[in-house]
């Protein structure tokens, strides 16, 4: 005799997939299950297994994200775009225009600054709207080596990553001459130095063909550019002198108008206390993204008003003069 399904969760499975366009491969690891277990599961043919623990799973799965929805739709009346939209800060704004300029004069741009300001926001946004010209990696301490760095940035273009150091270089290199695509190499304070000597040339022009170089943008915090003017300027001198354009933004730089973009709702019901106190702590080192967070989990606590910010933020470790 046939196991028992829970056929209201098998659709439950079949809508998310069609929803999120996802294949049974890319949902199966989402989901914590292995593809062979979730495809018994949807064709009920998972007699053989532990169906319980196969539903458990999934109900824990979808409460969640049920769970999530709800509190992004209840914080979305308040934040309008800040939700995980884009929002057009002046610095957002600002680094957006450098990348672009990066892409049309080549060379390498500088974006350092502060976290959670808006510079990866920023990058992302450009990726969405430029997404065939635009090659976007983020560097990590584990992604820090000249390999792994050529590694991403062939992947990224759908090429092959198995070849030597040199020719992988080399390989990226004629693909990506004579195009408009740029590259954005996120977070790059984490690269170590001679992986930033290995893709420095690559905005050059060929000297034998007269090829064009690319534009590279360089993201993160300060030391991306101190690395350039510091202790080790020498070694650093050729980066420096490929550098066409340096940007660099703090938490001062977000303005009170920037504030209210992000919580369009209490500007139309002049709640200015809660915005000045927002706009604190955006120039506070928690920047933007603390501000959002605060005040995304004070819409889960039900209270908005400044002390209920205050409690949230005091909650969150979130403190600031």
């Amino acid at each position: 005799m046939s196991k028992r399904y829970n056929t209201d969760l098998q659709e439950r499975v079949e809508q998310y997939l069609k929803e999120n366009n996802l294949s049974q491969a890319k949902a199966a690891p989402i989901m914590g299950l292995s593809q062979a277990v979730l495809s018994a599961y949807r064709n009920s043919k998972y007699d053989k297994g532990d169906i319980g623990a196969v539903e458990k799973k999934l109900e824990e799965f979808f409460q969640i994200r049920d769970e999530k929805q709800a509190n992004d739709q209840k914080a979305e009346v308040f934040l309008g775009r800040a939700g995980g939209g884009y929002i057009r800060t002046g610095i957002s704004e600002g680094a957006y225009k450098s990348i672009r300029y990066c892409q049309l004069e080549k060379g390498i741009v500088v974006i350092d600054g502060d976290a959670g300001i808006g510079k990866t926001k920023a990058a992302a946004k450009f990726y969405q709207d430029n997404p065939n010209t635009t090659v976007y990696v983020k560097a990590s301490p584990s992604t820090s080596s000249t390999r792994s760095l050529l590694k991403m940035i062939a992947k990224a273009l759908s090429m092959q990553d198995n070849l030597r150091t040199e020719d992988l270089s080399a390989a990226i290199q004629e693909k990506l001459r004579q195009t408009d695509k740029v590259i954005i190499i996120d977070e790059a304070q984490n690269l170590k130095f001679l992986a930033l000597e290995e893709i420095r040339g690559w905005v050059d022009e060929d000297i034998m063909t007269g090829k064009p170089g690319i534009g590279i943008v360089l993201i993160g915090n300060v030391e991306v550019y101190n690395k350039m003017l510091g202790r080790q300027e020498a070694i650093f001198a050729q980066q420096f002198n490929r550098t066409r354009l340096h940007s660099r933004y703090r938490t001062k730089d977000i303005t009170k108008e920037d504030v209210e973009l992000f919580f369009p709702v209490l500007k139309e019901r002049g709640m200015e206390k809660e915005l000045d106190y927002l706009y604190g702590i955006s120039h506070s080192k928690w920047g933007i993204r603390g501000m959002v967070n605060v005040f995304n989990n004070a819409v889960n606590n039900e209270d908005i008003s400044c002390r209920g910010l205050e409690k949230m933020a005091n909650t969150m470790g979130i403190l600031f003069i």
